[in-house]
């Protein structure tokens, strides 16, 4: 951490912390957002440096990060995430809607795609992957199952592809 930047701490014991920007508001900016507990953010949000939280992170709206991303628990995205840096979970990653990085993405957990997930650098995951929409990586590395759901799901990977696991397709039309 940079020594002039603003850190915005969110230090409950043992709660959920939240951080609300009202929805006719304008596009609120922050440093760097760093919690020792579960934080909430509410968008549309521009965060200048990381968003860093030693358990979860729920991003609600539409949401711009110019640095990295890291959750010691799962990472939910209900809206729209732009990530110049890096993506680091030690749980769960869901994206309900769309999700762009620049840089490589690491999942502990298991990642589910509701929508469109674009990584411009390298996919590892741990545990299963579930496509209901579009992935598109530069290289995947996933070490259990990989699923796609339905006819109009897919994905795209432009270098290398290791699945540890099972190729699945999920039909709708049971």
């Amino acid at each position: 951490m940079y020594s002039y930047e603003q850190v915005m701490s969110f230090d409950d014991q043992g709660g959920s912390s939240q951080y609300h920007a009202a929805a006719s508001a304008p596009v609120k900016k922050k440093k760097s957002i760093k919690s020792d507990s579960s934080v909430e953010l509410k968008g549309p949000m521009e965060v200048d440096g990381s968003v860093k939280s030693m358990a979860g992170v729920t991003f609600n709206g539409d949401f711009a990060v110019r640095e990295r991303i890291e959750a010691y628990g799962n990472i939910d995205v209900n809206g729209n995430l732009t990530c110049s840096g890096k993506v680091k979970s030690m749980g769960n990653v869901k994206i309900n809607g769309s999700a762009v990085v620049e840089d490589k993405v690491k999942i502990f957990g298991k990642l589910k795609v509701n929508g469109t997930f674009v990584v411009n650098g390298a996919v590892e995951v741990w545990g299963a992957l579930t496509i209901n929409g579009y992935l598109k990586c530069k290289s995947l590395t996933a070490y259990a199952s990989l699923t796609t759901v339905g006819d109009e799901s897919w994905y795209e990977v432009e270098e290398d592809e290791v699945v540890h696991g099972a190729k699945l397709v999920q039909r709708n039309d049971w």
